[in-house]
């Protein structure tokens, strides 16, 4: 991030909180009343400082309207077919008349081919606001946040309100990008983009869906005149701090030792808390462990009822990983896993090895692993949730033999 985009970031977040106080109403009232006491002359003047153009196309025409207030004038038109230069000549030709050509240059397009949704995040997301809601735009919206372009209105909150309500304005890049694409051979040059508020002709809604990189670079001289005003209020600032130094350093190792107080206390309260858990845990381990016991009773059962009777097993283990494995002779081995597949207790049966005669009982030696279901399947569910241990049932099995 480079020094002005930094300071860029750090002067919108002073002005969303300054827009959560009671000040910006106050001073629109003030303004209003100081304006009208002013001679009409005036007044011309200072609502001349307001004016804006705003463009819109219609079909193969591009629409030049001048916003005075909360009402639009059409100068005139543009026929986007004909030759990137006389496009050109005829959008310089439109401005020309204009007291001040080089007014602000908004793109508004139809409220209907916006999305509009009111969202409510926690306060601590307000310092970094157009990421959160990038982060959240596949969640809120049918989109990702590479795939519009968007920007958001704060809604006025009480001092109590812990949330943020927002209105959240997005649009689809490629229908934006192709219209963008229409005004480049005209060189318009945009400072935003923007929606009708009440219907083509109207005003603007007041948001600027163009993304920062892509507007016009214009001087920010108030933003230079604040500048200014901080360096000069920063080196007041210093000099005060020189002039009070003793008081200031004899205030800080009073606070430093409140901090290293507070920090014995702190790691007190740690280590109260830490014994509290390891005596809770130990208090839970008997029935933990009982909870995550397998009912090796029920294992038996469900190898009874599905093994055939002309199958006996010579071994049955069950190992650290709760997966068990089945040694045994059978008539036909192969109908086994069949068998165990239709199990509501077992799951994943498959053979080790390969089944072998045994010459002497003249059956099919095999030797098959399979697994808890239940098991199984919160293995499963815990993996998708980042890997952690699932909590165990009646039915989990424990490493080691039955």
């Amino acid at each position: 991030m480079t020094i002005a985009e930094a300071f860029d970031s750090q002067l919108a977040r002073l002005r969303m909180r300054y827009a959560r106080t009671p000040l910006p109403r106050f001073f629109a009232w003030w303004g209003r009343e100081l304006v009208a006491l002013l001679p009409a002359r005036w007044r011309a003047l200072l609502a001349e400082r307001a004016d804006m153009l705003l463009l819109e196309t219609q079909g193969d025409e591009l629409v030049l309207w001048r916003q005075t207030g909360e009402r639009s004038v059409e100068l005139g038109r543009v026929a986007l077919g004909e030759p990137a230069e006389a496009q050109r000549a005829a959008f310089a030709a439109l401005r020309r008349p204009l007291e001040n050509p080089d007014l602000p240059c908004f793109l508004c397009i139809g409220a209907e081919r916006a999305l509009r949704r009111p969202i409510t995040l926690p306060v601590a997301a307000e310092n970094n606001l157009r990421q959160v809601l990038a982060f959240e735009m596949d969640r809120q919206t049918p989109f990702k946040a590479d795939q519009v372009y968007f920007d958001y209105r704060l809604a006025e909150r009480q001092a109590a309100d812990r949330n943020l309500h927002i209105e959240l304005t997005v649009v689809p890049r490629a229908q934006l990008d192709a219209e963008l694409a229409k005004l480049a051979a005209a060189a318009v040059p945009l400072d935003g983009v923007d929606c009708w508020r009440d219907g083509s002709g109207s005003a603007r809604a007041g948001l600027n869906l163009l993304p920062p990189e892509r507007r016009r670079k214009r001087r920010n001289l108030p933003a230079r005149l604040n500048l200014a005003l901080a360096g000069a209020a920063l080196v007041l600032l210093v000099t005060g701090m020189l002039l009070s130094l003793d008081n200031r350093a004899s205030a800080l190792a009073a606070m430093t030792a409140q901090v290293e107080k507070a920090e014995n206390e702190a790691r007190q309260v740690s280590q109260l808390r830490k014994t509290l858990q390891d005596t809770i845990e130990s208090a839970n381990f008997l029935s933990r462990k009982k909870r995550e016991t397998p009912l090796m009773v029920q294992m038996l059962e469900e190898l009874t009822e599905r093994l055939p009777d002309d199958t006996y097993l010579e071994r049955l283990n069950v190992d650290e990983k709760n997966k068990i494995e089945l040694q045994g002779l059978s008539t036909d081995a192969s109908r086994l896993i069949a068998l165990l597949q239709k199990s509501e207790v077992f799951v994943n049966p498959g053979v080790q090895g390969t089944i072998q005669p045994d010459p002497r009982t003249k059956k099919d030696r095999f030797n098959i692993t399979l697994e808890f279901r239940k098991l199984a399947e919160a293995a499963a569910k815990g993996g998708e949730h980042g890997g952690r241990k699932p909590a165990g049932g009646r039915n989990a099995p424990d490493a080691g033999t039955p």
